[in-house]
């Protein structure tokens, strides 16, 4: 499991609470996932202590991943139920940037596995800006 650190990712940022790391399978260059590290099946569920973490990471992280990837918007999102498209029964927001034009990511395959080349590439864009934001 990610969040208890046994599985590898590509970690954009972590606390004691919360981790956020790129989407494996990516609907667009800069995709990312904040996760919680207790186990909750969905974010329904999910206490209002941790709920409040979820939700202020998720914020400086969509706004670095909307900066880094020089995009126009994001789409902040989670699924609640099978019945809603959830797929992993661990509560994440999802943030996909958005421009109003597509850009120019000749080396993106929309939903193909990420690669280690381009994890490092959108990583480098990302965290700079994130870590303007934590000091």
């Amino acid at each position: 499991m990610i969040a208890s650190g046994s599985e590898q990712a590509y970690k954009v940022y972590e606390n004691d609470r919360v981790l956020a790391i790129l989407d494996r399978f990516p609907i667009a260059p800069g995709h990312t996932l904040v996760i919680t590290k207790n186990h909750y099946q969905d974010y329904l569920s999910v206490p209002d202590e941790d709920l409040y973490e979820l939700a202020r990471v998720s914020k400086i992280v969509g706004t670095a991943v909307k900066d880094g990837m020089g995009a126009d918007g994001v789409r902040l999102f989670t699924n609640v139920g099978r019945a809603a498209s959830q797929v992993i029964f661990h509560v994440h927001i999802h943030i996909v940037p958005m421009w109003e034009r597509e850009p120019n990511f000749t080396w993106f395959r929309r939903r193909a596995e990420l690669t280690p080349s381009a994890a490092n590439y959108v990583l480098s864009r990302i965290k700079p800006h994130l870590y303007e934001r934590l000091i």
